[in-house]
């Protein structure tokens, strides 16, 4: 035989395999393949998927080695434990998800979970109790963050606390009531309120602003945005405590006694709210919807930075 002959042989016989196995793919769905063995018993295999999202857990919840209840539990999730669902595999009617916890991987049921979601901001922390101990200086603490946050200030606590404008005659109106943040000083409500609290931001970057009035939806517009918003709230977001004070030349007003100042700095499909709390040895912590709401709306302050 000729070469060019062999040449066309092998060309045939190639195009008629592929062609062969063209037809026999085309019968098999992406999503499952049987595979017989001897006897007629088919072993049914489901296609795992690609990453999708976050899932959490509803209950108290088993994490078992494969997909399926007859699988070994190699680790048990507390509720409201929140997992990377990395793969689905769908054994029956239910699906479940590949997870992966203390360092094992596993598989834990679409029915003890629900998706979860949300959006955090990774704002540096500053503290006013340390190394600086300014008891009353929550308010430039906070806004410190989101300017750092932002790149607008690189200063530290002291000099930013210090150059705050003040108000000797004790009227957060116009500036930090009582003019020093690091001690208690009797009769004098220590705070500076978001209009002065803004225009001393506005020193730092002319994208601070007074929101005075948004709606928690609108701070979470903001958080979407990636500008993180200082909220006058509540310490320890307790039930807000109102009270008389004399506030200098603005005269009596009424006001939360319990007043505390805070960064949001995220959100989650929960509804809870994430805070950098410069008065908290834990920093960074969710807040409940509840507990968030209770305390913001009591004022609805608010400075962003964006």
């Amino acid at each position: 035989m000729k070469k060019t002959n062999i040449l066309m042989a092998s060309t045939m016989s190639l195009s008629l395999l592929l062609s062969g196995l063209s037809a026999t793919s085309s019968s098999i769905t992406p999503e499952t393949t049987s595979i017989t063995a001897g006897t007629e018993m088919h072993r049914h295999i489901t296609k795992v998927s690609a990453p999708v999202k976050k899932i959490q857990t509803l209950y108290i919840s088993n994490v078992r080695a494969n997909a399926g209840t007859k699988y070994k539990v190699i680790a048990s999730a507390k509720k409201g434990k929140v997992f990377t669902s990395y793969a689905t595999k769908k054994v029956g009617s239910t699906t479940w998800h590949k997870v992966k916890v203390n360092n094992k991987t596993g598989w834990i049921s679409s029915t003890v979970v629900k998706s979860y979601s949300s959006k955090t901001l990774k704002v540096p922390f500053v503290s006013q109790l340390s190394p600086v101990n300014a008891p009353f200086g929550c308010e430039g603490a906070s806004l410190l963050m989101a300017l750092k946050y932002k790149g607008y200030s690189k200063v530290g606590l002291r000099t930013f606390l210090d150059d705050m404008p003040k108000d000797k005659g004790g009227n957060p109106y116009k500036g930090f009531a009582g003019g020093n943040p690091y001690a208690n000083q009797n009769g004098v409500f220590q705070s500076i309120f978001p209009k002065p609290l803004t225009t001393y931001g506005k020193e730092y970057s002319s994208k601070v602003a007074n929101v005075s009035g948004y709606s928690t939806t609108q701070i979470k517009k903001e958080i979407d945005k990636g500008n993180p918003v200082v909220a006058y709230v509540t310490l320890d977001f307790k039930k807000p405590v109102w009270a008389k004070w004399k506030m200098g030349s603005a005269g009596t007003k009424n006001i939360v006694d319990n007043m505390h100042v805070v960064t949001v700095i995220g959100y989650n499909s929960n509804g809870s709210y994430y805070v950098a709390d410069p008065n908290s040895k834990k920093e960074k912590y969710w807040v409940s919807k509840t507990n968030f709401e209770r305390a913001y709306n009591a004022l609805q302050w608010g400075v962003v930075v964006r």
